[in-house]
């Protein structure tokens, strides 16, 4: 989440205010829609003030949550897949997701609350990595950690795994009903790499082979993707695509690349995003 503030820019003030503004929206007759119905559907029946200010916060919890899943994921696809990955081990070993003073945490599908200190997020990244490196086992051999090594709550940062398994280069590789054996570690590097190589073979077959693209404008466009692709591996994208070409072409006014270069690497860059998710099932 840091990164994301710190690449683009904005700050968590920023954050909760997008995260939200969807809840104010009116429809038509001039009802607050994305709160009134939830607030009606909230079991058991809302009657006091104090069961309201409870609800509320729980609705803004859930909403802010999703808006920084989201970010993660957009700015992310490698955490995309790994958070895809752990979503799929919740369901196949009863475990399920809950908030708990704004953060997502795992727990067994029977607890019915989270009782106790949890984990701070600094202490999570201090877990010995063997617990990261498993298959089947992941879930349950942190649970298990926790409750016989620690004193914290059995229950599990989602946000926080995803980025340990991440900084681990360790990946849940395509973890299905119909396959059960693969590789435990995948190099992140070597798969960036491979992305990275036939989406420069797409910009030569598609824009400078049919000279949409000058040669030197094919180079500039290869240097811009591989600056990408190096911020993919560490964290995110820029989503102000301009500034990768700027980099490189250095008189590059704004109005130009909307005109001439946008489309371009935006698809350019939905085409190595696609060969890197190709790359991490195989």
């Amino acid at each position: 989440m840091q990164r994301i503030i710190l690449r683009d820019e904005i700050s968590l003030e920023d954050i909760a205010i997008d995260s939200i503004t969807s809840l104010f929206e009116r429809d038509q007759p001039g009802c607050f829609k994305n709160i009134l119905e939830p607030f009606n559907s909230w079991q058991p029946p809302i009657k006091t003030e104090e069961e309201a200010l409870f609800f509320l916060t729980k609705l803004v919890q859930k909403r802010a949550e999703q808006y920084i899943s989201h970010l993660l994921r957009e700015s992310d696809p490698l955490f995309s897949k790994l958070a895809d990955s752990v979503n799929y081990l919740l369901k196949k070993y009863s475990y399920r997701k809950t908030s708990y003073f704004g953060t997502i945490f795992i727990i067994n599908s029977e607890t019915e609350n989270i009782s106790g200190k949890t984990i701070p997020i600094e202490e999570f990244e201090k877990l010995p990595a063997e617990l990261f490196t498993g298959k089947k086992n992941l879930l349950q051999n942190i649970f298990l950690y926790l409750n016989s090594e620690t004193s914290y709550a059995s229950a599990i940062p989602f946000n926080s795994l995803i980025h340990k398994l991440k900084e681990l280069n360790t990946a849940l590789y395509n973890i299905s009903e119909s396959t059960t054996e693969q590789n435990d570690n995948i190099e992140i590097n070597s798969i960036v790499a491979q992305a990275l190589n036939k989406t420069i073979q797409k910009l030569d077959d598609t824009y400078i082979s049919k000279e949409k693209l000058s040669m030197d404008e094919g180079e500039k466009f290869r240097k811009a993707l591989m600056d990408i692709s190096r911020d993919i591996k560490d964290g995110g994208v820029n989503p102000g695509l301009y500034k990768y070409l700027l980099a490189h072409i250095q008189a590059l006014d704004e109005e130009t690349y909307k005109q001439k270069y946008h489309n371009i690497l935006e698809y350019l860059l939905k085409v190595l995003k696609q060969n890197i998710a190709d790359e991490l099932v195989q």
